[in-house]
């Protein structure tokens, strides 16, 4: 099945589409959004609206439902693609990629940006509108084959007026240089045409992606197959001198990165990090894992975040909206899905972080 496949497909076909423990994942391919099937379910918000919901229910509910409830966000969020990778700005836009079809606002591509916002009066979210060119790329095969138009995982920055993101609109065969980083800005309401995050950040050969802003609010992660690490993909970071200028990345070291793959840094307001990986001793395909800042570049053990968030599948890309009491993330779900890889939501309460490090 094509990454681009519809709402219907057979049971073997679904589970084929799952992440095993044993298959590395390769966060810079298409592979990991090929799972689509039909469309279920409703829509749920986060922040205002899960407030709302809590207060709603029953006093003897309200634990119960806090602790173990994992939502789907529904639609207009989530659609028969697929649909991850967010981030959110500190008015609650959220800003994440889609693969749903959008031909008119991206010809032949659905691999793109979108913009949602939160309507407080209705309950729910507007209809996400996709970026548009520049800041989406068509695809350009026809120059390079590794040209897909594949523009992802972006961060945007707390005012809403940067987004940080990978594209492959600069990929060369040879070195492979499947992906790279790159900047736009809001102007006067307008975003501007992308530019590269060059050296150190983004190399010939390091297949960068996954950019994150860390609290200070001067330190860039993202995770790269560069030279020094611990193999695969490893999460490296870099501080921002007063010239604005991006220093050498430094490797996150062993209590972060692994022989495995790591990726996709998110940082919550206690200084805790989370993030992907497929290491050992987690509940098998990508999980999310977390870690406490010790000091710059310095992180206590990784603990795994348990069976509640992570799954047999692929359970990827964590995000804080900003009001850090709920937490979210992409997974395929087949219970509880309604296309093969849609954002969820839960109550941070519910997160198996381990004892305060």
């Amino acid at each position: 099945m094509s990454w681009r496949g519809k709402n219907t497909i057979s049971r073997r076909a679904k589970s084929r589409t799952r992440i095993g423990a044993s298959v590395p994942y390769d966060p810079t391919s298409r592979g990991g959004w090929d799972m689509n099937r039909r469309m279920t379910g409703a829509v749920w918000g986060i922040g205002i609206i899960a407030s709302c919901l809590i207060a709603a229910a029953p006093a003897a509910a309200q634990q119960s439902w806090v602790e173990r409830a994992v939502h789907n966000f529904g639609e207009p969020i989530n659609t028969l693609w697929a649909e991850g990778e967010l981030s959110f700005a500190a008015d609650g836009t959220m800003v994440y990629c889609s693969a749903r079809e959008d031909l008119g606002a991206a010809p032949g591509d659905p691999k793109d940006l979108y913009i949602a916002t939160f309507d407080a009066e209705t309950g729910r979210w507007n209809t996400p509108v996709n970026m548009g060119q520049p800041v989406n790329s068509a695809p350009a095969t026809g120059v390079d084959p590794l040209r897909l138009g594949d523009d992802r995982e972006p961060w945007i920055t707390a005012d809403g007026n940067t987004i940080y993101f990978k594209s492959d609109r600069l990929a060369t065969s040879d070195p492979r240089n499947a992906s790279d980083l790159f900047i736009t800005r809001k102007v006067e309401g307008v975003w501007t045409t992308p530019e590269l995050l060059p050296y150190p950040i983004s190399t010939d050969a390091g297949n960068e992606h996954c950019p994150a802003i860390l609290n200070d609010g001067e330190t860039l992660c993202f995770a790269s197959r560069r030279e020094g690490g611990y193999g695969g993909s490893d999460i490296w970071c870099s501080r921002q001198d007063a010239d604005g200028v991006w220093q050498q990345p430094v490797n996150q070291g062993p209590n972060i990165n692994t022989a495995a793959e790591e990726f996709h840094f998110s940082q919550d307001a206690d200084g805790r990090v989370y993030f992907s990986s497929n290491r050992p001793g987690g509940e098998g395909g990508m999980d999310i894992w977390s870690a406490m800042q010790t000091g710059p570049n310095r992180w206590a053990p990784a603990v795994n975040l348990g069976p509640q968030v992570n799954t047999a599948a692929a359970d990827m890309c964590p995000a804080l909206p900003p009001d850090d009491t709920t937490f979210t993330w992409f997974s395929y779900r087949e219970d509880n899905s309604l296309g093969g890889v849609d954002i969820f939501w839960t109550h941070k309460s519910n997160l198996a972080t381990g004892p305060e490090q």
